[in-house]
């Protein structure tokens, strides 16, 4: 472990105040909404999540929401770098969840953006860009709230030693159950990692809105961003980045790792479907809170175990990517090239009902299994009985 093992953390958000008139709506807004939905599910203040210079130190992203309703007032927005005081003219790149800001031309000495939108006066602090220093490296990245840090641990020594991934990104969606620093303190205890960051992100996740049918998920802004910080301020120059959840375990074939398949595909977007492993911990199962090896058993029926939206792993430098137009979501890339996605053969991830906190639905009950509805999952058992797993 070396000095520069615990990466930069730190990020600028930008809030609209509490004070403003202003505030973003959802989309069809007049339609009616349960009363927390407004109050403290959809996100209507934030302009960024955070702001940092480019890859090329020529320009400077901000990271954030689309405007929405809020189109005009962003279009006339004011943008000055400090401390020259240069007049900053942006460029949007505007996705149905997420909008990166462009802003070139901002002299080198440039620490921070004011912003003026309508009469809300505001300044971010410009942070580094990471991705120098993850350089080559193989990024696995997530978003987290309240998740045990057993789990955090298993998911990521599992990644390390079966997938090779050598360093983590955890956003921390605001767990009360522990601190940033605790979940740093468990992440350095996982074998084969070189680099880590964990970012406080304690903001308003969003909520499902119900009130529009053509894309009801829209509104998860949060998640969404965290994906575009990932790829544009941390992982640039990486030789992979994989999106995976903290119940999630990705599958490849012997011999060959996510990263790998996804380095090697004609355009460097590897996908993969899951597998639910239900909530039924083995008989041998030992560990208090379960983790993901103690859950061995799948559906035998391999219709109902299919997990069907899809996870992705990236070669982040293959040049379509450059384009501020390309957008990772969760199960997706907007803007990739037709016909850009691969899904190896063999490739896909487990999918834990068991661990799971139960914050959407209640996954962990598994009484509604009979003994003949399930079956021993092979292929992970012996992944958990593998000498490169065993070895932590």
């Amino acid at each position: 472990m070396t000095d520069d093992w615990l990466l930069p953390s730190g990020h600028s958000p930008a809030f609209l105040p509490e004070n403003s008139a202003l505030r973003r709506l959802p989309r069809a807004p007049k339609r009616p909404r349960p009363r927390d939905f407004m109050l403290s599910r959809f996100e209507s203040r934030a302009l960024a999540y955070d702001c940092f210079w480019h890859l090329d130190g020529r320009r400077i992203l901000l990271v954030g929401p689309p405007p929405l309703n809020l189109w005009r007032e962003v279009r006339r927005a004011r943008y000055l770098a400090l401390p020259s005081r240069t007049a900053l003219y942006p460029s949007f790149h505007v996705s149905t969840s997420v909008m990166l800001t462009e802003l070139p031309g901002a002299p080198p000495d440039t620490t921070s953006i004011a912003i003026e939108v309508g009469n809300v006066a505001l300044e971010l602090p410009v942070g580094a860009n990471i991705s120098p220093l993850l350089a080559g490296r193989r990024v696995l990245f997530t978003m987290s709230k309240d998740n045990e840090l057993a789990w955090i641990r298993e998911w990521a020594h599992y990644h390390a030693a079966i997938q090779g991934a050598d360093a983590v990104i955890l956003f921390d969606n605001g767990s009360t159950r522990y601190s940033t620093a605790e979940i740093e303190a468990t992440l350095r205890t996982v074998r084969g990692l070189h680099h880590a960051a964990v970012i406080s992100w304690p903001y308003r996740y969003g909520a499902t809105d119900l009130r529009v049918l053509s894309n009801p998920y829209y509104g998860l802004f949060l998640q969404i961003a965290s994906m575009s910080v990932v790829l544009r301020r941390y992982a640039g120059q990486a030789y992979g980045i994989l999106n995976c959840d903290i119940d999630e375990l990705t599958a490849t074939p012997a011999g060959s790792t996510v990263f790998d398949l996804a380095h090697q595909s004609p355009h460097g977007l590897a996908v993969m479907r899951g597998q639910f492993i239900e909530a039924l911990p083995s008989p041998e199962a030992t560990h208090r809170p379960y983790i993901h090896r103690d859950f061995l058993s799948r559906r035998r029926d391999p219709v109902t175990r299919l997990s069907r939206p899809r996870k992705w792993a990236l070669d982040p430098t293959r040049p379509w990517i450059a384009d501020l137009g390309v957008h990772p979501y969760m199960h997706w890339i907007e803007g990739r090239p037709w016909f850009g996605k691969t899904q190896p053969p063999g490739m896909f991830h487990w999918h834990f009902r068991g661990i799971n906190t139960n914050w959407k639905e209640h996954r962990t009950d598994a009484t509604h299994l009979a003994p003949g509805d399930v079956e021993l999952d092979e292929q992970f058992a012996a992944v958990v009985q593998s000498p490169q797993f065993r070895q932590e």
